[in-house]
């Protein structure tokens, strides 16, 4: 099918007019008696959370336009399902009457909304203005998850809010604070979600034990993000809340957070629970009992108080086998699997019960509840052996530590009444004396046992619903990890790599790879299985351009608190975060993700020399005019001056607190301006590092320019582009960029012209001179990393795309000569001063030239020839 059928295929026509109350009246009726238990503050009572959503009861085929009688929801609704025969009141026969005449009419109004999408920039420029809500020290510990791929999916806000109340019960299930904190929602359609780690007692340990199982991780080469990771001190701090519910409410990751132990011994001792004492002192409560719906055959509960409030645990028990034929004294002996024959034990019994593994409950501090998994001699297990107990809703049936447990105990204890007793006193000469007396003690008369199951169920109900949730049959971390499991349409897998679906087929069309991978889904009603997306999601990452494929176990050093990475922005091998190049283009000083800086020869590709002292990775990198001297800025929050020849330190600037991130000499190299993260741009002696100078310009500097007559810089902060008398420290104007950071800037020879880059690869120029809006002289299909200017006219942009292009501005329609040589985002370019060459750095260290003779606009002749001759090989685009 072409791909615009199969998108117009989840489509409806736009309703008639005239047709418009009708939708209405449905809807009204739906809200009166189904949403309370379908969507409203994210129930998702059997499993449907959407029904007050015309468009997605279409979508999803509960009502078949035009079809009252084959419509799933009408027929629930008049065979007096649903609602459910005890809910009042009842749909009258008016109302039912409109909800069919809806359907009749084709279902109008029932369009799915064509919604915009939330894009990662915007994540993150959210997730940034929140930190800037923060005291610097407590940003450390913030942490963020996303539903923003399923909003722009077309789930419901009342589908979001199941996915909300679902993250907000499992973070708070798997913490050991004593207070329930609920995710805060930072942007305004709630989908992106704050914790602070110290609210569930987590640190930097256990995010990058979480971070080592993601999948889904994408570092994006913008400003904000880099911030975000600066400020947070975390590589990757923020994670999809879908994966994070479907994962870490399954062993091993359950436990891993949880802190948990390998035994149940050591289990108890965390939880000060002496469980041989209390049943040697008979200070529990069991409950014994057949048929519980996952034993397979009998269990035993028994119930101890806890520092925490309560701690369940069971035996469950091998099913015996039918042709048992041990004997004593010529009778056949009763089964140790038996509980009824034999309810004592494990200890305190001369012939005591032989159980198969179980199962321990216990309360967290915060009232909600935890579970642990053993074998018979009580080592943890991840999941269960399906021959004793089993889950249905779990693909392999297994019962799994975390998921499983919660989506069965959904009022968080299950009441059982109690058959042992019974059975003692049906059979009183089945046992001698002193056992039935402790039997007795140990399994109290069901009244009470269920008295004191119906006290835990309340202490958890009242936690559960501090978490934004309530008690139902349909518990929401299982739901949501269902559907995360459940294989992906086009829609869901287009909005999880940030596409429209027709985008994402027409990129499908164009890839072998990604057709070798997700091709199913260019068919009507193709899916792909969870599994098989997880697999082939690195190479959606590289196809697709998203950026840099994160990898969870080349996290740094900690802080000395645990709180996150001392360097998070550190990288491994050969990197390049920036480059300034030599006039002729022969030199290259590259700012390295390794902590040092490289006096690097472009035509040998080859490191000359290495300046070693930065504490941290090096951002931005400065050459004087004369080549003499190199400046480097670092996340050491130090700025340092080079001498080129020796490689020794000359100066050092420590005015900035946090990343240096930009660096410039003036043209007579005796002065150093510097911008930081921390929102200064500064100027001091570059012999020295003593400061003249400073300026809070508001916004993180990402790039710092000097005019040609060194009077004035350019420094790019947060969505504007400032200019700055050096000389004065006063602002002289602002060019604001309206929707991205800025994140290059420029002078143009002359110091007339000015070119800006941004975070959403838009390029501009500006006339220093005037207050007026930039010329948009084009875009790249990622951020901007650097621009350069000559003539006043042609411009040269590098970018994240690994693209490199010239543009004419006076012809600002004109499709740009573009470079594609580069296979990693290109991190700086200059124009060589014999005025025909390029030369340009990437991600992975390559340095290219790009011959540009033939494609600038004619220049005037100069007063003296080019300082240098051209001495490197050119390169075709």
């Amino acid at each position: 099918m072409h791909v615009r059928s199969l998108v117009a295929a989840l489509l409806l026509a736009a309703p008639v007019a005239g047709q418009e109350p009708l939708a209405e009246k449905a809807r009204a009726v739906l809200k009166t008696h189904c949403v309370r238990c379908h969507g409203q503050d994210g129930a998702v009572e059997g499993g449907l959370n959407y029904v007050g959503d015309l468009g997605k009861l279409v979508s999803r085929k509960k009502v078949v336009p035009g079809n009252a009688d084959e419509s799933r929801l009408f027929k629930r609704m008049t065979d007096g399902t649903m609602p459910p025969p005890d809910e009042q009141p009842r749909p009258s026969e008016a109302e039912l009457a409109a909800v069919r005449a809806w359907i009749q009419a084709g279902a109008p109004g029932a369009s799915l909304a064509n919604r915009a999408a939330i894009t990662p920039a915007e994540v993150h420029a959210a997730v940034l203005a929140d930190l800037d809500t923060h005291d610097r020290r407590a940003r450390r510990f913030q942490r963020y998850f996303t539903l923003t791929h399923l909003h722009n999916a077309g789930l419901s806000d009342d589908e979001l809010q199941t996915y909300r109340n679902a993250l907000s019960k499992l973070v708070n299930s798997l913490s050991w604070n004593s207070t329930v904190r609920v995710p805060v929602p930072v942007d305004a359609a709630r989908t992106v979600l704050r914790i602070d780690l110290r609210w569930y007692q987590w640190d930097a340990t256990t995010w990058n034990r979480i971070l080592l199982e993601y999948p889904y991780g994408v570092l994006d080469d913008t400003i904000a993000a880099r911030a975000v990771s600066v400020n947070t001190a975390a590589r990757l701090p923020v994670v999809r809340a879908d994966w994070f519910v479907a994962t870490a409410s399954r062993a091993p990751l359950y436990y891993d957070v949880l802190q948990l132990p390998a035994n149940l011994a050591d289990l108890e001792r965390q939880l000060r629970v002496d469980s041989t004492l209390n049943i040697q002192q008979e200070r529990v409560a069991r409950v014994g009992f057949n048929g519980s719906g996952v034993s397979r055959f009998n269990r035993v509960l028994e119930r101890h108080d806890s520092a925490q409030g309560m701690y369940w645990r069971t035996y469950d028990f091998d099913e015996p086998p039918a042709n048992l034929t041990e004997r004593a004294n010529g009778n056949l002996l009763a089964d140790r699997r038996n509980v009824f024959a034999h309810p004592l034990g494990p200890v305190a019994a001369e012939q005591p019960f032989q159980h198969a593994g179980g199962e321990a409950i216990f309360a967290l501090p915060n009232g909600l509840h935890a579970f642990f998994l053993v074998n018979a001699v009580n080592a943890r297990l991840d999941k269960a052996p399906v021959a004793i107990v089993s889950d249905p809703k779990r693909p392999d049936r297994a019962v799994e530590a975390g998921v499983s447990c919660m989506s069965c105990h959904v009022t968080g204890i299950l009441p059982k009444p109690d058959q042992v007793r019974d059975h003692l006193g049906k059979n009183p000469a089945a046992f001698r004396r002193q056992d039935a007396d402790l039997i007795r003690a140990l399994y109290p008369p069901k009244e009470k046992s269920l008295e004191l199951m119906a006290d835990d169920m309340k202490r958890y109900a009242a936690a559960l619903a501090r978490t934004g949730s309530k008690v139902t049959r349909f518990e929401p971390v299982s739901t949501i990890t269902g559907r995360y499991e459940a294989d992906l349409d086009l829609p869901t897998a287009a909005a999880e790599v940030g596409l429209r679906p027709e985008e994402f087929v027409r990129r499908i069309n164009d890839s072998e790879t990604l057709a070798r991978h997700v091709g199913s889904l260019r068919a009507a009603g193709g899916t792909v299985g969870r599994q098989i997306w997880v697999q082939a999601f690195g190479d959606h990452v590289r196809e697709l351009q998203l950026g840099a494929l994160y990898q969870g176990n080349l996290n740094g050093p900690t802080l000395p608190d645990n709180t996150g990475e001392i360097d998070p922005l550190e990288a491994r091998g050969e990197t390049a975060n920036q480059a300034a190049f030599s006039s002729d283009g022969r030199r290259a000083v590259i700012a390295s993700g390794d902590r040092s800086v490289r006096l690097y020869d472009v035509e040998g590709r080859r490191d000359l020399k290495r300046f070693v002292g930065h504490g941290a990775s090096v951002w931005a990198v400065a050459l004087a005019a004369d080549g003499k001297r190199a400046m480097s800025g670092s996340l050491d929050g130090t700025a340092r001056v080079w001498d080129v020849q020796t490689g020794l330190e000359v100066s050092r600037f420590t005015g900035h607190d946090g990343l240096v991130s930009a660096v410039a000499f003036t043209p007579d190299g005796k002065w150093g301006v510097t911008g930081g993260f921390d929102g200064v741009v500064a100027v001091w002696k570059a012999g020295s590092g003593e400061e003249l100078r400073r300026r809070e310009v508001g916004g993180y500097v990402a790039s710092v320019a000097v005019s040609p007559d060194g009077k004035h810089a350019l420094v790019a902060a947060g969505r504007s582009a400032v200019l700055w008398d050096l000389h004065t420290g006063a602002e002289v104007r602002r060019f604001a960029h309206d929707a991205a950071p800025v994140s290059a800037v420029a002078f143009d020879p002359s110091g007339i012209a000015i070119v800006t880059g941004d975070d959403a690869g838009r390029v501009r120029m500006w006339d220093s001179r005037a207050e007026t809006s930039g010329v948009l002289i084009g875009t790249h299909a990622g951020p901007v990393r650097a621009v350069a200017v000559r003539d006043g006219r042609m411009v040269l942009s590098a970018s994240s795309d690994r693209t490199l292009r010239l543009w004419d501005a006076a012809l600002p329609g004109r499709d740009p000569a573009t470079f594609r040589r580069h296979a990693a985002p290109v991190v700086s370019a200059a124009f060589l001063a014999n005025g025909t060459q390029t030369v340009s750095a990437d991600r992975g260290l390559v340095i290219l030239p790009w011959s540009v003779g033939p494609l600038v606009a004619p220049r005037p002749v100069p007063v003296t020839p080019p300082a240098a001759p051209d001495r490197i090989p050119p390169a075709r685009p």
